[in-house]
């Protein structure tokens, strides 16, 4: 029988990565191993939590402006992020692609127009590997612009790949998750409360919907009602909000979090406007 070049060389990378166990190697050799079989440009690590901030424990950017997009995304933009927020709303596992999970306005919301767009990306997918019913690992594997995106084919090759991502990265990381779980939860509670303090429950409601990048067709679907009431909503939010554009609200949004202080308990623009 004769072994084909890709085996082999599949082979020789599990080898290595699982010789790396235990060792900061680990997150190189796993990018070594997937952009094998998957071609990619960029990877990060990020530990998700449900009660916590997510931290990096990886990254192979070389664009400085990248790398400081990726420091904007910590200070508050994560919570608007699709990955993020499928994590939090459900126990998931394996490969997804942005494109099958976003909202119908990605594009057109202010997370994408003040955030991801500057990424350098063209497609992302993020696989998920549960560490604790708090926690996950998500494998960022990333596409420049200008390449195409991920298909069908390759998101099979990588689920193919889940047992031995499963082992490795639980091997690592899943200690970590235990301790890092306990994390501040502030940011999290701080968009559920944002504009709370001066918006009804639906307003609010339409309010989180819509910074998630949600049309007012999708929104209306969400909450069952029509999208002409949502309209009606996201008016009196701008009016009460002294605001006149979905950009403005993602600003305001993200200077609440800088100026935010205790627990995150209560509505972050009350310190942002003292």
């Amino acid at each position: 029988m004769t072994v084909t070049s890709n085996f082999y060389d599949w082979n020789e990378g599990i080898t290595v990565l699982f010789e790396a166990s235990g060792n900061s190697a680990v997150s190189e050799n796993l990018f070594k191993v997937i952009s094998s079989r998957i071609p990619i440009e960029s990877f990060i690590v990020f530990q998700y939590h449900k009660a916590g901030i997510p931290e990096i424990s990886y990254e192979n950017l070389n664009n400085m402006d990248h790398r400081n997009n990726l420091k904007s995304y910590l200070d508050g933009a994560y919570l608007l992020d699709p990955f993020y927020q499928y994590f939090v709303e459900g126990d998931i596992q394996g490969p997804l692609r942005l494109r099958d999970i976003a909202p119908d306005h990605f594009l057109k919301s202010d997370y994408y127009r003040s955030y991801y767009k500057f990424s350098g990306l063209r497609d992302e997918v993020n696989i998920y590997i549960p560490l604790s019913d708090q926690s996950a690992l998500a494998l960022a594997l990333g596409r420049e612009a200008g390449k195409r995106g991920f298909g069908k084919k390759e998101l099979a090759i990588l689920q193919d790949m889940m047992p031995v991502l499963n082992s490795v990265c639980r091997r690592q990381w899943q200690n970590t998750a235990v301790k890092a779980a306990q994390g501040n939860i502030r940011f999290i509670q701080a968009l559920d409360n944002f504009g709370t303090s001066c918006l009804s429950a639906k307003e609010s409601e339409v309010l989180h919907l819509l910074l998630m990048g949600h049309s007012a067709k999708s929104t209306a679907a969400r909450m069952g009602i029509s999208p002409g009431t949502v309209k009606v909503h996201r008016n009196n939010i701008y009016a009460k909000l002294d605001i006149s554009s979905q950009t403005e609200l993602f600003s305001l949004f993200i200077g609440a979090l800088a100026h935010m202080t205790g627990d995150g308990s209560e509505d972050p623009l009350i310190a942002y406007h003292q």
